[in-house]
């Protein structure tokens, strides 16, 4: 059995059809198990053009497994017709036929926040794990840039705020949910598009991305790059997983050229394992 992490589809129906794809294909199912659940961390719209079907993708798989899906800060900003930069003319236009479809709008409104998995101590998130409420020193007049929607790993050591979002330092994170929710917690988020990979190691985080294992499978006749790490019991992680669906970035200067990602967990041999794996669509 396996749980499938993906992030920041962005209305990219053919990316999210190819991680399907790999994911069901018997190979893949011999390696690393059966799919029993999904966890979705949001920004299924925005950017791309086919937001009507990748909702309706997502609740086909829910019928078939176990789907949770949390609200991404496009899925947010689209609800609250607020504007987010990059979406080009077929990208609005598909956005609006959107608007008029009732159960595909259903589902992004009721999109919770966050997800607490007290039983296999994870905390599924879009951006960040930090309560809005717990962030005093504010320099954004903007309540909405302070949600877990909207925060961001920061790259700097400090945290801050701009017209992003509320970026938040790995300690802070790692350090928040210990105090919050217990030791030994797995923190997914997703909202920036790159792969990255923290553990606690003596109350200080560490990016052990460049120490996972690296290999190369192929599955559905693609190329599929994989890092890989054991889970520690009681252990801190914080792990992002990359953005599943790049095609509305194309041209936008982010260099994510056609590469999709997404996570999983299974477990071999006794231990759990994390993975983040990245494919060219």
């Amino acid at each position: 059995m396996a749980q499938l992490i993906i992030s920041d589809i962005h209305a990219d129906i053919r990316a999210l059809d190819a991680i399907m794809e790999i994911t069901r294909d018997q190979a893949f199912i011999d390696r690393y198990g059966e799919i029993t659940r999904i966890i979705n961390l949001g920004d299924v719209v925005g950017r791309g053009f086919h937001p009507i079907e990748v909702i309706e993708r997502l609740l086909d798989c829910g019928e078939e497994t176990n789907l949770v899906s949390i609200m991404g800060n496009h899925d947010e900003a689209f609800l609250l017709n607020r504007d987010i930069t990059g979406s080009d003319s077929a990208s609005i236009e598909a956005h609006s036929a959107l608007r008029g479809n009732q159960r595909c709008m259903q589902f992004l409104k009721s999109l919770p926040q966050y997800l607490v998995d007290e039983g296999n101590r994870i905390l599924a998130v879009h951006g960040g794990p930090i309560d809005p409420s717990t962030i005093k020193e504010r320099t954004c007049p903007d309540d909405l840039l302070y949600r877990r929607t909207w925060q961001r790993i920061s790259e700097c050591g400090y945290d801050y705020c701009d017209g992003t979002g509320y970026h938040y330092t790995p300690e802070h994170a790692l350090m928040y949910v210990k105090e919050s929710l217990g030791r030994g917690f797995l923190t997914l988020c997703g909202h920036e598009h790159l792969e990255a990979c923290y553990m606690e190691v003596g109350g200080k985080p560490k990016s052990i991305i460049d120490g996972m294992i690296r290999r190369e499978e192929v599955f559905s006749n693609r190329r599929i790059h994989i890092k890989s790490m054991m889970r520690q019991e009681g252990v801190s992680y914080l792990v992002r997983v990359g953005i599943a669906g790049p095609v509305g970035y194309a041209g936008s200067g982010q260099d994510l050229g056609s590469t999709s990602h997404f996570g999983l967990l299974w477990e071999y041999k006794g231990a759990n394992w994390v993975g983040l794996f990245g494919f060219r669509v």
